[in-house]
């Protein structure tokens, strides 16, 4: 005969172990691994407006000397990078928590089309880069008239 009482305490204590596990991995895939130890460069937070004159692109990137950021246009893509550098702790501190990145960024943002690289304007204020890059103009449809010739 099959103890039930046994059988319950299997079943039980199978239900606990399949709730951990499922915990377990829950937790896991919350977790944000820092982009430091992982990654070339990290990747700045940044904003993209688009009017019919010109695209906007603002990136936070407190910390960082206008200096120390290299601004290039190629073909269809804005590349932005540069460096934060490691803010250490004094002799008597250590690292609690540490969620803010450092070192080498890049971010790179398809445009949607050409833009004048020449007119363009990169202002730093207040732990943000602000890029503001002029569209090409683009001829504007002009009606044609046609002529009629007499014969």
């Amino acid at each position: 005969m099959i103890d039930t009482g046994k059988v319950e305490a299997i079943r039980t204590r199978d239900a606990d172990i399949q709730k951990e596990i499922e915990r377990f991995f829950t937790q896991f895939a919350q977790w944000k691994r820092p982009s430091v130890h992982f990654e070339k460069a990290w990747k700045p937070y940044c904003d993209v407006y688009e009017s019919e004159d010109e695209v906007r692109v603002v990136v936070e990137i407190a910390g960082v000397k206008p200096e120390g950021v290299e601004i290039l246009v190629e073909g269809q893509r804005l590349i932005i990078k540069g460096n934060r550098p490691r803010q250490k702790p004094t002799k008597r501190e250590y690292i609690q928590q540490m969620e803010i990145n450092f070192g080498q960024f890049e971010r790179v943002l398809e445009l949607n089309g050409k833009v004048d690289v020449d007119k363009a304007v990169a202002r730093s204020r207040n732990g943000f880069l602000e890029i503001t890059l002029p569209k090409v103009n683009r001829a504007k449809a002009a009606g044609i008239s046609i002529e009629s010739e007499s014969e």
